[in-house]
């Protein structure tokens, strides 16, 4: 298990509209310095456009018509510098508000992928690497997005209060005309501000669903050509794609309309000024400067009631994003890492004691008991789907048993930290996989060791010779899963990575099944020589590969039926001696 920092973490709560925005909040109390800062920026740009409405006042009426030519000649000055600090303190708001955003998001980004790595295999089995993958990158951007309307959010209800009082301070009676009809643009706001959240909460299901789709798709593109089946997945993809279409339509349209409702009802108001007002006008109960200045700052409201509308739809695509991070965050890990013990480099034995397993749809493994000793290595035989995987598993605890126990050196497993419990557990599997990165970067994953050490491991595992051939020899860069390797050499490339890990205990899962017999004879030759003085479980489909087992143990059903050498349980005659004949070569 990777070690983590430490990290800002809020209480784990059902994703609730307000509880959402409390978690997503509480991100930015480290940032409250910054924040302030902004906020001052922000009074700052919300008191240039109260300025411009009196300059425009005093331009038409003390200026124009009082044909004031010194004051013409200041005027301009004044509204250049007005724009000029305006400008400035919005470029420096947008910069500090961007960081404080971007940090927030990079780190909930780094909170979600470190709990992916807590969560144990079976829950990644059950998910999509694609959706995984769309909700690490688009459902935090959605985040993003989100969080650049919160931190503004204060200059906008700022600019709107002081363009109302500006107006109720050249004419209240104007005002009291004008301004009743603003509470009614909450009703766009909220009413779209819902449809929004739902729209763009199913737009990320959706888009994660057709990652997913499209990951699974490439990942296995040899089957869907040599089946032919480029139609059928083509179809699926077609099915989600336009989905998807139909949601984001959604989603844009309920962020599009807010802005024209509103500035309908704002035009409601203006029509009534310019009727009263110009009644006034004519009556000479005011001048016509006053008139037009109080028309610009209606005209300004406009700005901050559309801006406060689209800081109400990006703070529901936020939430509706926040939702799939929390509710993704919220799962707890099966595998708990309470333990205390730590396992050290020392001889281990391994232990199952009346072991019961159950994957929720029937028992895999029951009442299983035996010893591993060390230096003596125990074969898994059996059918498929007897459970042999599932005690490879119990063994490195990538699961926990459901009943009895599995102890190493006499403590249950979960009594270990997980970080030095797999430390010392050597796993190699037929799944082969290695990192896109070098050939020295793979042998050494997960710990630090020198050339020497890593040329010496590829010996041992017969993987020198053609590493060495190779264009860059160990600094070889090999794609996502080595295809440019053959299956022997990717395998004996996993095998130097358990030698250089030097573990007492040792785990082959399947190891040899993939590979022709040359190949299978090379790491054959690695395995027995990786197995001396270890403590080693052996699953294998070959005969080759389990006869000069310590011990052998026929599972049949989830239960250990016979055990014994192969030898002992040739002669026999049971069930070892049918899978004998029926799968295993000879």
């Amino acid at each position: 298990m990777l070690p983590v920092e430490p990290m800002v973490r809020t209480p784990a709560t059902p994703t609730a509209r307000g509880t959402t925005l409390r978690r997503l909040l509480a991100y930015f109390r480290p940032h409250a310095p910054t924040l302030a800062l902004a906020s001052l920026l922000v009074v700052v740009s919300s008191l240039v456009p109260v300025a411009i409405v009196f300059l425009v006042k005093t331009m038409l009426d003390d200026v124009l018509i009082a044909r004031d030519r010194s004051g013409l000649t200041v005027l301009p000055l004044l509204v250049i510098g007005l724009y000029a600090i305006g400008g400035a303190a919005a470029v420096a708001r947008g910069l500090l508000t961007r960081k404080v955003a971007w940090s927030v998001v990079t780190q909930l980004r780094r909170e979600l992928f470190v709990h992916y790595l807590r969560q144990d295999v079976l829950w990644h089995q059950k998910r999509p690497t694609g959706e995984l993958v769309a909700r690490l990158m688009n459902d935090v951007n959605d985040v993003q997005l989100g969080m650049s309307g919160i931190v503004n959010a204060v200059q906008k209800p700022l600019s709107l209060v002081g363009l109302i009082a500006s107006a109720f301070v050249m004419n209240a009676k104007l005002a009291a005309i004008a301004l009743p009809v603003l509470p009614f643009v909450a009703i766009p706001i909220e009413r779209f501000g819902r449809t929004l959240r739902t729209s763009a909460r199913s737009s990320l299901d959706n888009l994660a669903g057709l990652s997913a789709s499209a990951s699974e798709t490439l990942t296995g593109m040899r089957v869907v050509q040599a089946m032919g089946g480029e139609s059928i997945r083509l179809a699926r993809f077609d099915t989600e794609n336009e989905r998807q279409k139909e949601l984001q339509m959604r989603t844009f349209l309920a962020q599009l309309l807010p802005g024209p409702v509103i500035e309908l009802i704002a035009a409601i108001g203006v029509g009534l000024v310019i009727w009263f007002g110009g009644q006034q006008v004519l009556a000479g109960e005011i001048e016509p400067g006053a008139l037009v200045a109080f028309l610009v700052a209606l005209g300004l409201l406009n700005d901050p009631l559309k801006g406060i509308a689209q800081i109400h739809s990006l703070t529901q695509r936020a939430l509706a994003g926040a939702d799939a991070v929390f509710h993704t965050i919220d799962s707890e890990p099966r595998i708990e890492d309470h333990g205390s013990l730590e396992l050290g480099h020392e001889p281990v034995e391994i232990a199952f004691e009346d072991v019961d397993f159950d994957y929720g749809d029937g028992p895999v493994l029951r009442g299983v008991s035996f010893r591993m000793e060390r230096g003596r290595t125990v074969a898994l035989v059996g059918a498929s789907g007897s459970g042999k995987s599932t005690i490879a598993g119990l063994v490195t605890r990538f699961i926990d048993p459901t009943g009895g126990r599995v102890l190493a050196n006499g403590n249950a497993l979960p009594e270990y930290t997980l970080k030095s419990l797999r430390r010392q557990v050597g796993l190699v599997s037929q799944d082969t996989f290695l990192f896109d990165d070098t050939i020295r970067s793979n042998i050494a994953f997960g710990i630090e060791a020198a050339q020497p050490e890593i040329e010496a491991a590829a010996r041992v595992a017969n993987a020198h010779e053609f590493i060495a051939a190779l264009p860059q020899g160990y600094d070889t860069r090999i794609d996502e899963l080595g295809l440019r390797l053959s299956g022997g050499q990717r395998q004996r490339i996993c095998i130097a990575r358990a030698v250089l890990r030097d573990t007492p205990v040792l785990v082959f899962d399947e190891a040899t099944s993939a590979l022709d017999t040359e190949s299978e004879a090379l790491v054959q030759e690695a395995l027995d020589r990786l197995r001396r003085d270890r403590t080693v479980l052996l699953i294998a489909h070959r005969l080759s590969t389990i006869r000069d087992a310590d011990e052998i143990l026929v599972l049949d059903g989830g239960r250990i039926v016979e055990r014994g050498d192969h030898p002992a349980l040739v002669a026999l005659g049971g069930v070892y001696s049918r899978l004998v004949g029926r799968q295993f070569e000879m």
